[in-house]
């Protein structure tokens, strides 16, 4: 595989395939993840909302006993009588009669309803009992059942009545059979306490058909269904299975790990598997307010039937994925190598030193990508070697122009070489000349040097003492600013506190509004404990704790004036005390202001002028001493300039000499150079073959 196309191809193909697997892989393991909780949230959702649905119907029936229950309570004010007077029990189950009859008919589903007495206190058949066969006749009132004639013991005749006081708490009875109608009810009793003693029963029937046909008309997925079981995983309904069939013993299935799932609090709402009849099972359960547990379940293969469609996709999605970058890796292997090839066979022909310009260069170098890069190096590669090699064309032609005026020049340097024999004569008598003048120049500046440096000195002691003027005087007024800054900062400090002082001063005032607001209270409160108080009277003995409370606000609004009060003396005395602190305050900041501040400026205003006076003192000396040196450094440069005439002279004349032995050797040189022009013209020929070996247009 040596072609560059076949590489790309292999290598798209090969990420393809790869990158497929492994984000297919892990696509597949999250997206069964995924679809599995959301399968397990969606049948836990449904069950729950399922359940809730029953649940409203119990909840219904509950609180109507209940309300039923508080009223029976509230209706029983004399407990002794209960138990003594049958009499009184007869009034009183009249008096219940009617309202036990509406609490029935406005709930859904009822049956049945009783309000039973306890038989210890009260005849065996006293209390309330009426029954209908369906929700749309009415209700008949029947004879209570006769306690006498069974057991408390007796749970299949008398426990409705007996479980519930002993368990001291409403309880939902577990579905049974009414044989007189040959209908299923569920009864929800409440057993009537007061001051800890029994008093009796409250409860209400349903039809438990209702509940079967709530939990019947539940569907999931194609098969899915629900049933439901009591607090001991038996069956209270189910399509299959029998009425009061435990979980453990239904036959043919193994179902011991549903009947584990269902006796577990926590795994309510959670995902449950077990096999039922050969069939892999999925479900969840909700218990109910009555005890018993909602169950939703469904076939494994249907709740996992959206994870297998998505596992298909996923695998059909990959092989056209690697179908796909396969043909692109074609087309894009097709578009890269196509410009190499191109790119080849222009540097090819650079490398034959074939520098004419090539179209395809030309489009190649627009390209983007690395391609058009490398395009556009080899162009600018190409345009250098061209520059360079006209460049070394002109340099050929300069080399050889040169030679030509090297050999031109040799003969104008001879003449130029006898001129200079005339004019180093002249030279030299104009330097005697000038050595003469400065040795006079020196002897006048070293007079001038002396009076300058004794100027220097003086002007150098006056400036010394300017100086030490000048900062005794800055000292004195930084001094003065400082003292003047400290001092008006501490008048600022004890204006604002001054300030704040009195502001603070008039939250006395908002305290009076206050307390103004404490005594209007106080007076609205005495009005309602006077009302209270008649209102408490008015209804005799129930009013009495009533009338305590009055009694205890009324005297709780005049504690409250009378503190009120103590709290207005305390703010007279802080009050004239926060005024006496404020008066003093003014007197101290008005001194500062007036006195110390204007004494502190004028002081100040004199240590500035003195400071002033200073300053252009120390300023003059500056001048004088500056002007000094500035004479000083002019000596200085007149001396070194007829130093260096004299050294110059000397020099010069020696130097004049040398110039007619150089001007000799000059005239041997050129012949030499001239030698080496003809080796100039030599190398120019080579130069021009090299450049023509290149091929630029």
């Amino acid at each position: 595989m040596k072609s560059l196309k076949a590489k790309v191809v292999a290598l798209v193909t090969i990420c393809a395939v790869v990158s497929t697997c492994i984000c297919g892989g892990l696509s597949l393991l999250r997206t069964q993840s995924v679809s599995n909780q959301n399968m397990a949230k969606q049948m836990a959702m449904q069950c729950e909302n399922s359940g809730q649905e029953i649940d409203t119907t119990l909840i219904r029936v509950e609180q109507s006993v209940d309300t039923l229950a508080r009223i029976m309570e509230q209706s029983l004010t004399d407990i002794d009588k209960f138990k003594t007077d049958s009499r009184y029990v007869e009034k009183y189950t009249e008096s219940l009669r009617s309202v036990a009859l509406e609490f029935a008919n406005n709930t859904e589903g009822a049956l049945t309803y009783y309000i039973r007495y306890n038989p210890e206190f009260t005849e065996p058949t006293s209390g309330i009992f009426a029954s209908r066969n369906s929700a749309a006749e009415a209700f008949e009132q029947l004879v209570p059942t006769d306690f006498s004639m069974y057991d408390p013991s007796d749970a299949a005749h008398v426990g409705w009545y007996y479980i519930p006081v002993q368990n001291g708490t409403a309880t939902w009875m577990d579905p049974y059979l009414n044989a007189n109608i040959d209908v299923y009810m569920i009864s929800y009793v409440v057993p009537i306490f007061v001051d800890g003693v029994s008093v009796g029963i409250v409860g209400m029937d349903i039809d438990f058909g209702s509940i079967e046909d709530l939990t019947g008309s539940v569907k999931i997925y194609d098969t899915g269904s629900a049933f439901l079981v009591n607090s001991g995983n038996q069956v209270v309904y189910h399509d299959e299975v029998a009425f009061g069939t435990a979980i453990a013993d239904v036959e043919g299935s193994s179902l011991s790990a549903l009947d584990a799932a269902l006796s577990d609090a926590s795994k309510e709402g959670s995902e449950i598997r077990y096999s039922y009849n050969g069939v892999q099972k999925i479900g969840c359960y909700k218990s109910l307010a009555n005890g018993m547990k909602f169950v939703l379940t469904a076939p494994k293969s249907e709740v996992r039937e959206e994870s297998a469609r998505l596992l298909f996709t996923i695998l059909f999605s990959g092989v056209l994925a690697v179908l796909f970058s396969a043909l692109v890796g074609f087309f894009l292997s097709s578009g890269i190598a196509k410009p190499l090839k191109q790119m080849t066979e222009i540097v090819r022909k650079n490398a034959q030193l074939n520098l004419k310009p090539d179209s395809r260069l030309e489009k190649l170098e627009k390209l983007k990508d690395e391609t058009g890069a490398m395009a556009r190096a080899v162009k600018e590669m190409n345009e250098r070697l061209r520059g360079i090699v006209k460049r070394l064309e002109g340099t050929g032609e300069l080399v050889l122009s040169s030679a030509e005026q090297i050999n031109e020049s040799s003969g104008r340097v001879g003449e130029m070489c006898s001129d200079n024999s005339a004019t180093t004569e002249e030279l030299a008598a104009a330097m005697e000349e000038a050595a003469a003048t400065a040795e006079t120049i020196n002897r006048d500046v070293a007079t001038v040097d002396d009076k300058a440096s004794m100027i220097a000195r003086l002007s150098q002691n006056g400036e010394a003492d300017a100086g030490r003027i000048s900062e005794r005087a800055q000292a004195l007024s930084h001094t003065t600013r400082e003292a003047t800054e400290r001092t008006k900062a501490m008048y600022e400090q004890m204006r604002q506190e001054t300030e704040g002082a009195i502001a603070k001063s008039r939250a006395v005032e908002k305290i009076n509004e206050l307390t103004q607001n404490i005594l209007e209270i106080s007076a609205q409160t005495n009005l309602l404990a006077l009302n209270a108080s008649i209102e408490a009277a008015r209804a005799g003995d129930a009013g009495r704790g009533f009338a305590v409370v009055a009694e205890e606000i009324g005297s709780l609004a005049s504690q409250t004036q009378n503190t009120v009060k103590n709290i207005d003396a305390i703010i007279e005395e802080v009050y004239a005390a926060v005024k006496g602190m404020a008066a003093c305050l003014h007197s101290s900041t008005e001194f500062l202001e007036k006195t110390v501040l204007e004494d502190y400026g004028e002081f100040m205003h004199v240590g500035e002028q003195y400071a002033s006076d200073a300053e252009n003192y120390e300023k003059s000396m500056k001048d004088i001493m500056q002007a000094v040196h500035t004479l000083e450094e002019a000596i200085l440069d007149i001396r070194e300039a007829s130093d260096v005439i004299g050294r110059m002279t000397g020099e010069s004349a020696v130097g004049i000499s040398h110039i007619a032995e150089k001007t000799t050797d000059i005239v041997q040189r050129m012949a030499d150079e001239e030698e080496l022009a003809k080796m100039n013209r030599s190398n120019a020929g080579s130069l021009k073959a090299i450049v023509d070996s290149f091929i630029l247009e």
